[in-house]
């Protein structure tokens, strides 16, 4: 009997047993669904991840448009922003110093002229690095009389120098330093010119000029005179007194410095001269290479710049005249005195502004490196090769700098005169032929 309650005392046991073992697997279970709204708490913190890696990615894309709209004011974001990236490898391929006069000028520049851009903002073209297609460094706007702020398209004096220069049509100097001590080269970034940064003191007669850059300087040979064009490719007709980036070029005279070219004029009186330009503002003219005439000399290295290659073509009633040098395309019309001569800086750039010629509208008046580079120094009256040239002035785009000594005003623009080939001042009152011309590489 006791057997009998000893068994069913185990039995009772056991149950009691298996009731508490179900009692611990409820008591897990409970745990394994708090684990549950722990999984769903990680999965609203990978949401949450995601909501904060949101942010960051819309940042970085909202510091990239800020970048953008930064680094330029064009509208035409799409082209100019590739072209911007590369202009910022250059400048710091410069180390930033190419441009820290310049940036520091444009500020000013900006500041009176409200156009409220800097170098940054010029998009730099795609057109070929020759002399031609340089800017001549002209960044603020004039009138006939006085500084303005730069004008908009479609209202008075639009069409100028800086206008343009702001909207693409001319690649900016940009030179740098080589060498270390006292005789160091400067060189030219766009056409490959390596220029003497120190000149030699003194004066020299043309022969003289011509032995000096026979020298050693910098430890090198190979230098020359430079050509007409060669010289003025490193003025600056942004500056004055002296016309020229005295960064790279200090201690520059606001004087005359020899070129090599002689002037080939079939006149007896104008035997025995030379070419020169005065970097008091930039002119260039020419002087009696007798041992009197004493100038100063920087000396140049390099592969003399080319004259233009001209090709006239009909396109309908109209004729032009294509560069393949520069790529530039002109007007080509027979000018006659008294008719064809437009009478003020103002009508001048108006009439390039409006004129619609062989099916374009897009004519400027050029600055004056653009046409600088239609004459010929090895040609004489005309001094040009290009077709139909008249041996007159032609108006340019670009003012003087400087204000006149006498008015006290900007009432002077540069001109080419092609009789010889001089480039200088003139009152922009005064009447002068236009020839306008438009970029065109694919025409």
């Amino acid at each position: 009997m006791k057997k009998i309650y000893l068994f069913f005392a185990i039995l009772i046991f056991l149950a009691a047993s298996c009731s508490s073992g179900d009692d611990d697997k409820t008591d897990i279970t409970p745990e394994h669904d708090e684990d549950i709204p722990d999984s769903a708490v990680t999965d609203s913190d990978i949401t949450d991840d995601e909501n904060d890696t949101a942010p960051a990615s819309d940042d970085d894309n909202g510091d990239s448009a800020h970048g953008e709209e930064t680094d330029t004011d064009d509208p035409d974001n799409d082209s100019g922003d590739s072209l911007y990236d590369e202009d910022t490898a250059d400048s710091s391929d410069d180390s930033g110093d190419s441009n820290s006069d310049e940036d520091s000028s444009d500020s000013t520049d900006d500041s009176d002229t409200g156009t409220g851009n800097d170098d940054q903002d010029i998009i730099i073209p795609d057109i070929p690095v020759v002399f031609g297609n340089i800017c001549t460094g002209q960044k603020k706007c004039y009138d006939e009389t006085a500084e303005i702020s730069c004008p908009n398209e479609g209202t008075k004096f639009f069409g100028q120098d800086a206008n343009y220069a702001k909207l693409g049509k001319c690649i900016p100097q940009k030179f740098t330093v080589k060498g270390s001590g006292k005789e160091k080269i400067v060189f030219d970034e766009n056409l490959k010119l390596e220029w003497q940064q120190k000149v030699p003191e003194g004066e020299f007669d043309w022969q003289s000029a011509e032995n000096n850059c026979k020298k050693e300087y910098a430890g090198s040979y190979g230098w020359r005179l430079p050509i007409p064009k060669e010289l003025l490719s490193i003025v600056d007709n942004g500056r004055y007194d002296p016309a020229i980036n005295t960064e790279y070029f200090p201690d520059t005279q606001n004087e005359q410095f020899w070129t090599s070219a002689d002037f080939v004029s079939t006149e007896s009186y104008d035997s025995g001269k030379a070419w020169f330009v005065s970097f008091d503002k930039g002119f260039l003219s020419h002087e009696k290479k007798t041992e009197s005439k004493k100038m100063h000399v920087r000396c140049v290295r390099g592969t003399p710049l080319p004259d233009g290659n001209f090709k006239t073509e009909k396109i309908g009633k109209d004729e032009i005249v294509k560069d393949s040098v520069t790529g530039l395309m002109w007007q080509k019309r027979e000018l006659k005195d008294n008719v064809d001569e437009i009478g003020s800086f103002e009508a001048a750039l108006s009439y390039c502004e409006k004129l619609t010629y062989a099916g374009f509208s897009d004519w400027r008046l050029p600055n004056k490196n653009e046409l600088a580079t239609l004459a010929d120094y090895g040609k004489y009256h005309p001094a040009s090769a290009f077709p139909g040239m008249t041996s007159r002035s032609f108006r340019t785009s670009t003012s003087d700098a400087k204000k006149s000594d006498k008015t006290n005003d900007w009432k002077n623009a540069w001109y080419v005169t092609f009789y010889e080939g001089i480039v200088n001042l003139e009152g922009k009152s005064t009447g002068d032929f236009v020839r306008c011309v438009r970029n065109s590489l694919t025409d």
